[in-house]
């Protein structure tokens, strides 16, 4: 879930195949984290994303030219991580936890505007929460995590942490999304039986959904009522670790239900699906009202668009590339990068869906 601006990707065609042997192995690392979607926040200005560690950040409203920016800070380590980074509430601004120094920082530019440690294993980041997960796995319990919520001061550029609930899940986090009462994670248990999602707020913790596991990710798309309303309902679904053929299957719950009350959509019966229709690959996403699923059809990514509302496929759009990583919604539809590492030489970069076709925004390898 990364990227690398075209300015930096120069000069480095001597080192081609190492890169694309890297990429793969990132992309496999990919597979077991989580790439976020706030659904506390509106439209984000400024689009952070991390690729072998360094932090970029992409500006939809800035011309084409100056649209990518390198983050890079004296004795600021190389050590960043998708899942840490979000938009910040102040435009213009980022957070981004670093996994070497164990700092969160609120950066604009250059500029690092501030910071303040957080000891962690791994980090997920919203623009007002964040949660830290620890490294050991305690039997019967999982791993500790703990939700700080996000004070802003001195007209916003000034960020501290607060712990508002700390407990152990057994999860091996795959997906998740922040809202405005807190965080739903999703993810596997550690016996591989179970994906499991939770919903943690600052007053309580519950399991709103569950679903056997079988070489696959949960994958998660919140939908909002309105802008910047609480999530009503979120839809799942169990993206393929390879290029399985598996059902259709399209879940939906509620974040304040039990598991038992989320409901089963089986897409094969639709019949605007491909007959070519694989399985489900990559992070999906909502976008004007419908969902944007990725699939793999006839071994190429397309995505399947559902309306959720008259509960049908709408269209099915090709050349999507992939959806390694989902960024966020702007006027001009939703931005993601695309990637295919099934696929040799797969386009890699920052794709945009305008809800008609998939257009390729920026090259990074």
């Amino acid at each position: 879930m990364q990227t690398l601006s075209n300015a930096t990707a120069k000069g480095r065609s001597n080192t081609a195949g190492c890169l694309k042997l890297a990429v793969f192995f990132l992309f496999c690392l990919c597979l077991f984290s989580a790439c976020p979607q706030d659904a506390s926040g509106g439209e984000a200005a400024v689009l952070p994303y991390v690729i072998y560690g360094k932090l970029y950040s992409f500006s939809p409203s800035s011309l084409e030219e100056d649209r990518i920016t390198q983050h890079d800070f004296f004795n600021v380590p190389d050590s960043f991580t998708q899942n840490a980074t979000a938009a910040s509430k102040k435009k213009g601004y980022i957070l981004a936890w670093n996994q070497q120094n164990k700092k969160l920082y609120h950066i604009t530019g250059q500029k690092l505007a501030s910071k303040v440690d957080l000891k962690a294993n791994q980090v997920y980041a919203g623009s007002n929460y964040i949660l830290a997960q620890s490294s050991s796995f305690i039997d019967n319990k999982g791993f500790s995590f703990t939700l700080y919520s996000i004070k802003y001061s001195l007209n916003g550029r000034k960020i501290k942490l607060r712990s508002v609930w700390t407990g152990y899940i057994d999860c091996f986090v795959s997906n998740f999304f922040f809202t405005n009462d807190g965080v739903c994670v999703a993810g596997g248990t550690r016996d591989d039986t179970k994906n499991n999602a939770f919903y943690i707020t600052e007053d309580d913790i519950h399991k709103c959904f569950s679903t056997a596991k079988d070489s696959d990710f949960l994958r998660l798309i919140p939908v909002e009522k309105s802008k910047g309303a609480s999530v009503s309902k979120v839809y799942a679904f169990l993206s393929c670790r390879e290029k399985f053929t598996r059902e259709a299957m399209l879940y939906s719950f509620n974040l304040d239900d039990a598991p038992e009350k989320a409901q089963e959509i089986n897409l094969g019966d639709d019949a605007l699906l491909p007959q070519g229709f694989d399985c489900f690959f990559g992070y999906g996403f909502e976008s004007n009202g419908k969902i944007v699923l990725p699939a793999s059809i006839n071994n190429e990514i397309n995505f399947v668009c559902y309306d959720y509302a008259a509960g049908k496929i709408t269209k099915v759009v090709s050349d999507a590339v992939g959806c390694f990583t989902a960024l966020a919604n702007s006027p001009d539809g939703f931005y993601y990068i695309a990637r295919d590492p099934t696929i040799e030489d797969s386009w890699y970069g920052i794709s945009l869906f305008d809800g008609q076709e998939c257009k390729k925004i920026t090259k990074f390898f």
